[in-house]
Formats: structure tokens, sequence, C-alpha cells
């Protein structure tokens, strides 16, 4: 025991020095079938799958009349979440879901069936089975919060908000109703009854999502935040001139200093590090759209996510 416990000076360790959470791209066609991680788990010094401290971002692709299932075991501690996200990038499916409180006596089995552009929501779940109903190849592009739940060492039983779908419709609709054309970021959060009542107004108590719309000749000026964003780009029909720059600082116009330029291509992700400047630009005729994913909720919720817009 007095090798284990370990004592350090205060000043010189209150700030560590951690691995940064670099910017990396992916996308599916670089991935075989089945589910891929995006996983730096050695960057975090951990022995489970992360892409990020809270988040764990993947791909699943199916062929037609193929399925994906697991069960939430000690092996696969990678669904060992308490929110999951799954956005259909193309295809269609049906998704199993199996859970089981202590308040049940038996499992509660829940079935959805999803087309290209809807995205599904989760708590925990003891067994999923994802089926590929269509004739064209499934790609779904999914984010949970085991990395935050395997950190503290626990696994989730209770379910803190209701499975729900936000069709392709609802999603449009809404961002055609509620999106202000004159705001920094043209978009609307996806939110439900139980987060409202908290008061963060996030998809789930964890996960935060934005649908952002970047109209033509347009520049969403530079803003920041503590959470990491994992960002789909979900159209870019233009990737030479639809982008996002990410830096460290300012200039006196307010314009990044020294940024990484990430180019938007549709169906890749990127991750955008936390505390980092980023704005986003779209110099072409057509519209593009981004989906960025965060474990802002739960910042929100602890009154940390600092948001500072520019």
């Amino acid at each position: 025991m007095n090798n284990y416990i370990k004592a350090y000076e205060y000043e010189s360790n209150v700030n560590p020095l951690l691995n940064p959470i670099p910017i990396v791209k992916k996308h599916p066609s670089e991935f075989e079938y089945g589910i891929s991680f995006i996983e730096f788990n050695g960057l975090y010094n951990i022995n489970y799958k992360a892409t990020t401290p809270n988040l764990l971002a993947s791909f699943i692709k199916l062929k037609s009349n193929t399925k994906y299932n697991e069960s939430n075991n000690l092996i696969n501690n990678y669904i060992n979440g308490s929110s999951h996200l799954f956005y259909i990038i193309s295809g269609k499916c049906e998704i199993i879901l199996q859970k089981y409180e202590d308040c049940f006596p038996s499992e509660k089995e829940e079935i959805f069936n999803l087309s290209s552009e809807d995205l599904f929501v989760s708590s925990f779940y003891n067994y999923i089975c994802i089926k590929n109903i269509g004739t064209e190849e499934l790609i779904i592009y999914y984010i949970n919060d085991s990395p935050l739940i395997n950190y503290l060492g626990c696994k989730p039983n209770k379910e803190i908000f209701k499975s729900c779908v936000y069709s392709k419709e609802f999603i449009y609709e809404n961002l055609i109703k509620l999106s202000n054309p004159n705001n920094n970021r043209k978009g609307i959060l996806l939110s439900n009854l139980d987060t409202e009542i908290i008061g963060t107004n996030t998809i789930t108590p964890v996960l935060w999502s934005l649908y952002n719309e970047l109209p033509p000749n347009t520049n969403q000026r530079p803003h920041k935040h503590n959470s990491v964003a994992l960002d789909l780009c979900i159209t870019s029909n233009d990737s030479e001139n639809i982008y996002t720059l990410v830096g460290k600082e300012l200039d006196l116009d307010g314009n990044i200093i020294d940024p990484v330029k990430v180019y938007w291509k549709t169906s890749e992700m990127f991750i955008t590090p936390p505390d980092l400047w980023h704005s986003h630009h779209n110099n072409s005729n057509t519209f593009a759209y981004i989906l960025p994913i965060q474990d802002a909720g739960l910042l929100l919720y602890q009154r940390i996510l600092g948001i500072n817009i520019k």
C-alpha cells in the first residue's frame, strides 16, 4: 500500500500537463463493415475505448439484410453508456433495444424504424440489434458517453430520458421555423421534456446536438467552449470552399490567428478540441449542413460550458 499512495505539491501540480485532444477527420469510406470506433484511449492512458474524455464516436456500416448486435457486459464496455445517439447517414434500419431496470420484473424491448437523415437517442440498454432493412448500404454515425461511465467505474440501470426519434421532417420543419438567419449560428438545438425540466434543453442530460445550417456565401464568426465537438458534416457540395477554421487566439478584428483549415466533406466527421476558437465559412453558392455532437449537456448542468461568441 505504501507504494500505491502518492502526494504532490499543490502549485506545481494543480494544472497537470495532459495530452491535448487532436483535430482529426474520419470518413465512413475508411472503415470496413460492422462497427468502427474513432478511439484515442492511449492518449488518455485508459483501458477502454474513447474518442474524447467523455464520448466515444463510431461509424456503423452494414450491407443489405445484415445486422449488428451487442450486449452490454464487461467485454463490450464500449456500449456501457447512459446516452446513445444514432444519426442515419444513409439507408434504412430497425433498431431493437432491450432494457432491464430494477423496477422492471423482466426485460423491456423497444423497436424503432429509421431512415436516412433521421436521428435517434436512447438512454442505457442491455442489448441492441441494428438491422439493415433497406436495399442499399446502411451507414450510421453513433456516439455514446461510455468513456464517462467507464471512467466513473459504474453501469447505468435507470432510464433517465425516453428513447425517441427526431425524423428528417421534424428537423427541417423546426430549422425553418425556429432558426434565426441573423444569429451567428443558424441552427436549432434538439431537446426533450426531461432536459427541459432540468433547464439544459439538450438532447440528453449529457449530449448536446446542434443542427446547423451554413447558407451560401456566409461566414459564421468565431466562438469557443469547454466541450469537445464531434462534428458530422451532413451536406457539403463544394468541399474546396466550405470549411471550418480552428485556432487558439484572435486578432484585434476578431479573426482567428494562424488557423487550421478543416474542409467539410459530406458524411465526414471531425473533432473540434475544447477551448479553441472556430468559425464556419461557406464561399460557395450551395447550402451546407453540419451536426456537432458534444458533452455540453453535462457541462451546462455543471455551469462550466463557457461559450464565448465573437
